[in-house]
């Protein structure tokens, strides 16, 4: 079931220990300031850390003490069989030592789309959907945090559909939400969210991908063409189909048209 996030509901103690898988990258390291300036004790996990999650090395000894673990790492495999080999492995891994650990909650940053059918059809989706699967039936309760595109990411994605030169674009829905705004949701699935609740976080406006990339790219002086081309799955695959979390930091491009 998919729900807003809860307000009001009392915050839990301070008094905790936060284990972030993937503490050290681009959202781990931001949610370990934000956790951190709550009062609440954080333990990175990561290959920078001694910790690999993949083959559990040094994992039992970091989840010593841990109430709830926030799973926000990554691969760049974007093949099935690679994608879905990470994401499945990694939450097992996590889910047995937790248990032996006897942490209580287990929260998973995943994708706004995932799941859906639709929009599943990229490796790289089967395995965030395989990951879904994996902590929904593991013996730890758990959280998914479902977020869209960040803000921040559009570049990248641009140069990630470029071929030949040419930006590809589907004319598709996007809706892209500020980074700083996901962790804060994540910050507050670990206070305040019971475990089992399934949120969604989209940004404040919706736009056609290749309108966005037009306007991003000739912000950034990049004289790329970008083309329009039919989309292979629905348009608004991506994008949130029911209730969700709707962010307040607009797109810092202005004059784009809204979807």
């Amino acid at each position: 079931m998919l729900v807003r996030a809860a307000t009001g509901a009392p915050e839990r103690s301070r008094e905790m220990k936060v284990f972030i898988a993937g503490g050290r990258g681009r959202v781990g390291s931001r949610l370990a300031d934000h956790l951190e300036a709550k009062g609440i004790e954080v333990v990175s996990g990561g290959l920078e850390d001694g910790i690999d999650v993949i083959s559990g090395e040094g994992l039992a000894e970091a989840l010593v003490g841990v109430d709830t673990i926030v799973n926000v790492l990554n691969t760049p495999r974007f093949d099935a069989e690679g994608a879905i080999s990470f994401f499945e492995g990694t939450i097992n891994n996590l889910t047995e030592e937790g248990l032996r650990a006897g942490v209580r909650h287990h929260i998973v940053l995943s994708i706004v789309g995932v799941g859906e059918g639709d929009a599943s059809t990229i490796g790289y989706y089967l395995g965030k959907v395989a990951q879904e699967k994996a902590v929904r039936s593991g013996s730890i309760p758990a959280t998914i945090i479902r977020a869209t595109q960040f803000q921040s990411y559009l570049p990248v994605l641009a140069d990630q559909h470029t071929m030949d030169g040419k930006v590809i674009a589907p004319r598709s829905f996007i809706q892209p939400v500020e980074l700083d705004e996901v962790v804060e949701l994540l910050a507050e699935a670990v206070t305040t969210l019971e475990p089992g609740s399934v949120v969604e976080i989209a940004g404040p406006d919706r736009f056609y991908l290749d309108d966005l990339f037009r306007a991003t790219l000739a912000d950034r002086g990049d004289d790329r063409e970008v083309v329009t081309v039919d989309g292979e799955g629905a348009p608004d695959a991506m994008v949130p189909r029911g209730a969700y979390r709707t962010g307040t930091v607009r797109y810092p491009i202005a004059g784009i048209p809204v979807a």
